[in-house]
């Protein structure tokens, strides 16, 4: 099997030309084919049509989450990021189409992140997990927001690269 983490790695620096300056036909086919690969890698299980689906790698990421429009949920814990949403561990499970402000606990000191995202999934978390939790849909965001959350999922790849111990 060829080496995950030179994969990887060209897949982080497709994304990034991909989300500012866009892909050549041949490139973007590249970055599809490596985003299933490595969507395998980072969720056994997940066909490959479900991750075709996506719009970008769902790479795991831990973050205290809390529903600032949903007082009774309180505080959560982010499992998995994308570019376009995340997935919630929770065992309070909110209807699908249920619209909420999320707040991002980016770090401990109390900076946090706020964006309006839509219930899109329920009780789908990680097969091998068998997690409990909710699928959120990132909404319209400001420019300054959508930057801070690129940022956060340029962090979380980042992050992503090391755990794999894959060769």
């Amino acid at each position: 099997m060829s080496d995950v983490g030179a994969r990887f790695r060209e897949f982080v620096s497709l994304d990034r030309r991909r989300a500012q300056e866009g892909l050549s036909p041949a490139e973007l086919s590249r970055w599809a084919a490596l985003k299933r690969y490595l969507g395998r890698e980072l969720a056994p299980g997940l066909s490959d049509e479900r991750a075709d689906e996506r719009g970008s790698l769902r790479v795991p990421a831990r973050m205290r989450v809390s529903f600032a429009s949903l007082g009774q949920l309180g505080h959560c814990l982010m499992t998995n990021l994308s570019r376009g949403g995340l997935f919630v561990a929770s065992d309070h499970l909110l209807a699908i189409g249920t619209r909420v402000l999320l707040r991002l606990h980016v770090d401990r000191e109390a900076r946090a992140i706020e964006v309006p995202a839509e219930v899109v999934s329920q009780n789908v978390g990680p097969a091998a997990a068998q997690q409990r939790g909710i699928g959120l849909r990132f909404l319209d965001t400001d420019p300054p927001v959508r930057k801070e959350l690129d940022a956060l999922y340029e962090r979380a790849l980042a992050a992503a690269a090391i755990p794999t111990g894959k060769k």
